[in-house]
């Protein structure tokens, strides 16, 4: 007989004899309630828990501009290089020549959701304090990195200039945010020494509390593109 291949006669029937050889033969509580099986420790490259705040990330995607584009990025190079199409989209918008919407026509965003991507959202102090840089060229392999391997602070002030005076917005990628910690751990951590997940929980809660203005975490960058097109924004990539 194959597997699952029985009748519901043959189960109601087999399933009586059971129970009736069950009432003859009584089951100690041991037996009856198996020892639960401990939940493991969390491993040292898990992403890292924090507090998401749905009603806010909500309010930022229908926030009231007439036109809507999310940029999606994978790398800090891409981001970086990204910051320019999210100025242009914008300025278009702006020009009275081309699409005339207005100063407040156009709500650009990034998705910041892969590789060394959310370090464009970090402040100096964390470029200052960790390897961030050294990292990011690490990350980039063979590719173009975006970064002088010792800069000491984040090469991207226009970053600034599209929140302050256009609106703009950036979501960061916690699953990608938690394996940069991890990654960051292992380098700060003395030769000979092991980084414990203590390090990688403290190095992400620093990152998290030094992003940007107009940055915000989300849980996976992956379901913040969908999320934002759910939300009539168009999908750019670069």
């Amino acid at each position: 007989m194959e597997p699952f291949d029985v009748s519901r006669r043959t189960f109601v029937i087999g399933a009586a004899t059971i129970t009736a050889a069950g009432a003859s033969c009584p089951v100690s509580a041991s037996e009856a309630a198996p020892a639960a099986v401990p939940s493991p420790a969390p491993g040292f490259d898990d992403t890292v828990p924090f507090h998401f705040d749905r009603a806010a990330f909500a309010a930022i995607l229908n926030r009231p501009f007439e036109h809507r584009q999310v940029l999606a990025v994978k790398s800090f190079a891409d981001a970086r290089d990204g910051l320019n199409l999210m100025r242009n989209s914008i300025e278009a918008y702006i020009d009275p020549m081309y699409f005339a919407g207005g100063p407040k026509a156009m709500h650009a965003a990034a998705v910041l959701y892969h590789g060394s991507s959310p370090l464009l959202a970090v402040d100096d102090a964390m470029f200052a304090k960790y390897p961030l840089a050294a990292t990011i060229v690490k990350f980039a392999g063979t590719g173009n990195a975006g970064i002088d391997k010792d800069a000491r602070a984040n090469p991207a002030p226009l970053f600034g200039e599209l929140v302050a005076e256009h609106g703009a917005s950036f979501f960061v990628c916690n699953n990608a945010l938690s394996g940069i910690a991890a990654h960051l751990a292992q380098q700060v951590t003395p030769v000979g020494s092991a980084a414990t997940r203590a390090q990688v929980v403290a190095i992400h809660d620093e990152m998290a509390a030094h992003l940007l203005p107009g940055a915000f975490l989300v849980p996976a960058g992956v379901a913040a593109i969908n999320a934002a097109q759910e939300a009539r924004f168009t999908l750019l990539t670069n």
